[in-house]
């Protein structure tokens, strides 16, 4: 019943939230299957255009024939959910709460972006390394008197969506730092017009991704730190491809398909190269956020695969918090995984 509602729901207001971008590449040479994929406007979605574009998608089978940009995660899940989309990407704490809060038929497919697990421990005591490790921030006014996390409480701070990965993971910061959480006024922009509403004095502070990160630091303001950081510990995969469980069972062939395009593709993202490839392949047209800013950011990491620490430890730290109503075991939430 949950899921009938919800995705009437996400269907209802779909053409409201989403920006279908169709790909004008040549069709593949061999026969594919057609499939479409929902985004947020961030640098790492570039794996994708750059998969279908390079010809890898087709060598697999695949042909993307839209790619949806959402303005949050919660959106582009419900879109899923709705049948509008076969793909999304999210990150785990989004897709958590749908699966376990929203009672979404969700499977976890593949590795999207996240952190070297063999630089996460340095990047926790040194806020500098952390910077470069993060492609997440909180933007400030550099003369707010915001200079920690405790400072936060209290104040107006703007995340693309309640209770997903902003929220979430600033909320610890500010508990770890002594501060109190429940009393920050959340509100909900996209980045881009987050930054705008930040400079104008209407909030005080603005969770931001890649390319967004770095467009704080260009605009003149002040990034307080890294949220990803104080929020993960042990989990490699944080960003995630995700699809339905009735999707998956009715197209094993095409999962399997797509899991070997991310894979590959992530391989090659993780080269200098293949960064700029999908630097290019994502902005501006996905980002709207022009390529010499997009340059100015850390790479992101691609991780090889998804394991079950990567999704269960966020929902135990989300139980904790209060963003969980009741402990979840993950492993329905996890498919089996694509390894050469």
């Amino acid at each position: 019943m949950k899921n009938a509602k919800f995705k009437a729901a996400a269907a209802a207001g779909l053409a409201a939230s989403t920006i279908a971008v169709s790909l004008a590449t040549a069709a593949p040479a061999m026969a594919a299957t057609n499939i479409t994929v929902g985004s947020v406007a961030i640098n790492a979605m570039g794996v994708i255009p750059w998969a279908q574009s390079s010809g890898i998608f087709a060598k697999n089978g695949l042909n993307v024939t839209d790619i949806k940009i959402f303005p949050a995660p919660p959106p582009s899940l419900a879109a899923l959910a709705a049948g509008a989309v076969n793909f999304v990407y999210a990150p785990s704490i989004p897709i958590l709460n749908a699966y376990a809060n929203g009672g979404m038929d969700l499977k976890v497919v593949a590795a999207a972006d996240g952190y070297p697990a063999t630089r996460m421990a340095a990047a926790k005591k040194n806020p500098a390394l952390a910077a470069k490790l993060d492609d997440t921030g909180t933007c400030v006014q550099p003369n707010s008197g915001i200079n920690s996390w405790k400072d936060l409480s209290g104040k107006t701070v703007s995340v693309p969506a309640r209770g997903a990965q902003g929220e979430v993971t600033i909320a610890q910061a500010v508990k770890n730092a002594g501060g109190n959480p429940a009393s920050i006024n959340w509100v909900t922009l996209p980045f881009g017009t987050a930054l705008d509403a930040l400079k104008s004095g209407k909030t005080q502070a603005a969770f931001t991704v890649e390319p967004f990160t770095s467009q704080c630091s260009a605009d003149g303001l002040k990034n307080l730190g890294s949220p990803g950081i104080a929020f993960f510990d042990k989990e490699v995969a944080i960003g995630m491809w995700v699809t339905t469980g009735s999707y998956a069972a009715a197209n094993p062939g095409v999962v399997a398909a797509f899991q070997k395009s991310i894979a590959q593709v992530g391989a090659f993202g993780n080269t200098k190269a293949g960064w700029e490839k999908v630097l290019e392949s994502a902005n501006p047209t996905y980002t709207q956020v022009d390529l010499a800013t997009a340059r100015q950011a850390n790479p992101s990491y691609f991780p090889p695969t998804i394991v079950k620490q990567d999704l269960q430890l966020p929902a135990n730290k989300m139980l904790a918090l209060g963003y969980l109503k009741s402990p979840l075991n993950v492993s329905g939430l996890l498919l089996k995984q694509y390894r050469k």
